[in-house]
């Protein structure tokens, strides 16, 4: 099993096409990675349960303070991204996880991948560590970027 080095991105949209443009321009080949997706999350008596990642995605975008996180696989052939994480916050906003192979967070393709994201997202905040996740809203995630690696521009 390959070790993953994550990069996290906040952003101030939580609209379902920036999360669709970001895997056509990574070339990024999405298969979910649960069956449903009940709200809220991890609730043993959910108001709702969606059956697609684009039901879910389109009522997160009207719903902005309800958290969520989702998970999705590349099926492509040695992808440059592997996985992606999205991270919808409990005050408005959303987190994207970027995952590539690797152990290094500052190996020079890491680095690359981040500036490139962080680019295409206009993401103000963002950072690289080794698998874990995102706290649950933009406040902590600030401070959870002070304590990562962030490479210089």
């Amino acid at each position: 099993m390959p070790q993953y080095i994550d990069s996290y991105y906040l952003v101030d949209s939580r609209s379902p096409r920036l999360v669709y443009d970001l895997f056509a321009n990574y070339d990024f080949v999405k298969e979910e990675l649960a069956d449903d997706y009940p709200v809220p999350q991890y609730s043993s008596e959910p108001t709702i349960i969606f059956y697609s990642d684009a039901e879910l995605l389109n009522y997160m975008e009207e719903n902005s303070y309800c958290e969520y996180i989702v998970y999705w696989q590349n099926v492509v052939e040695n992808p440059v991204i592997n996985q992606v994480t999205l991270s919808y916050t409990n005050d408005g906003k959303m987190i994207f996880g970027i995952s590539i192979v690797g152990r290094e967070v500052d190996s020079a393709q890491s680095i690359a991948v981040f500036k490139d994201v962080k680019k295409y997202l206009n993401a103000k905040i963002a950072c690289i560590t080794g698998e874990e996740p995102p706290p649950g809203n933009s406040i902590e995630f600030l401070e959870f970027c002070s304590e990562r690696y962030i490479p210089a521009d």
